[in-house]
């Protein structure tokens, strides 16, 4: 099944597509990041919104990392204070998890965190209930997906788990390639390396379907034509990238994700997302060549649409791109003794990490250990 709840606005300048989005809307909260409101967009898109005859509402400056304990912080301003018919996530991905959090336990206050969240592939979470409350996104860095994505991944004491429903996919999302043109260079780079890895995981899982590969591959080749311009700040490779990242997430929605992110989930208290899934995607995309056949030949497919020959020139070409961009090594980001100590942990962990079965090879939780060693290593 392919499937896509969100409906898509794009184009320079479609941000003030907002004031027809909230019509017929009363009360419409906004949750935007600190950068959004530095450049005037949140003021911008609150006046669509008034225009639109709504009231409407702003909390800005959410913190980089969603948390459970920022969703406790926000709801009683909700539920209490302003009872909103609309939200409007304007941020990186961050804003948009918690904008969707926020709606799970704003519409179901009698839900909690723990019976509904993915805490391992072992556990079944509780369904969560229809919800009523839509939600817009309008994404402002160009790598998470989570505009068009069906799950909010929430940090709870240093670990990532996922909230997964189709309640949450956002009904719109508005790509304004404005908004990405204010990304810092290594936010631009962090997030386009991870449209890179959503492309590549999302082709390569067990459940990868041809309209799912169509924009997967598609948003592959654009991180490699137009990722190195999109870092300098070239206006044209910000567009294209931020249409990239609404791709594979739309590729990942449908065919989800594997062991890369399995990995990074874990090790999310090292490093930003995108970051660790550059670091880690060679590597693992050797480990599942060397023991599967199929993923071998997902990955010559790749190659191929990149005018590469094998899988091995991929490999090689990844790793290129990481180097050319700057990417640090993973024992430049954490030293070795604290990275031993939650080395089994972390193992264990992502071995349980529900994105593990759509990997095409399953490695025991002793194989991810010798694994996130040898990245360590630089082997």
């Amino acid at each position: 099944m392919f499937w896509l709840k969100t409906r898509i606005i794009e184009g320079e300048g479609s941000l003030e597509s907002l004031k027809n989005e909230t019509k017929g809307h009363e009360r419409v909260l906004i949750l935007a990041s600190g950068s959004m409101k530095r450049h005037g967009f949140l003021s911008e898109a609150e006046d669509y919104v008034k225009e639109a005859g709504a009231e409407v509402m702003s909390i800005a400056d959410l913190p980089s990392e969603p948390s459970v304990e920022v969703i406790e912080e926000f709801l009683p301003k909700l539920r209490e204070e302003f009872q909103p018919d609309l939200l409007v996530a304007m941020g990186g991905g961050s804003v948009i998890d918690t904008t969707k959090a926020l709606k799970v336990f704003y519409d179901a206050p009698e839900l909690v965190f723990e019976e509904i969240a993915f805490i391992d592939r072992f556990s079944k979470p509780k369904p969560v209930p229809k919800l009523r409350t839509p939600i817009i996104a309008i994404p402002s860095t160009s790598g998470a997906g989570s505009e068009v994505s069906a799950a909010s991944v929430l940090k709870k004491n240093g670990i990532k788990y996922n909230i997964v429903t189709p309640e949450i996919a956002p009904d719109a999302a508005i790509l304004d390639p404005r908004l990405p043109r204010t990304m810092p260079r290594e936010v631009a780079r962090n997030s386009g390396l991870d449209v890179l890895v959503h492309g590549i995981e999302a082709y390569t899982t067990k459940v990868a379907g041809p309209f799912s590969d169509a924009m997967a591959i598609r948003a592959i080749k654009t991180v490699f034509e137009w990722l190195p311009k999109s870092v300098e700040g070239d206006p044209e490779a910000r567009a294209r990238m931020h249409y990239a990242a609404t791709m594979a997430g739309i590729a990942f929605l449908n065919a989800r994700l594997g062991l890369a992110h399995a990995m990074s989930h874990k090790a999310a208290w090292i490093g930003p997302h995108g970051l660790l899934n550059a670091i880690f995607i060679p590597y693992v995309m050797e480990f599942n060549a060397e023991r599967s056949e199929y993923a071998r030949r997902r990955y010559e497919e790749i190659a191929r649409e990149l005018g590469l020959k094998s899988a091995e020139e991929l490999i090689k070409a990844v790793r290129k791109l990481n180097e050319r961009l700057g990417v640090p090594k993973l024992n430049e980001l954490v030293d070795e003794e604290t990275f031993i100590a939650r080395l089994d942990e972390m193992a264990e962990k992502a071995y349980r990490d529900g994105l593990m079965a759509f990997n095409p090879v399953e490695p025991k939780p002793e194989e991810i250990r010798e694994l996130y060693l040898r990245i360590f290593r630089g082997e």
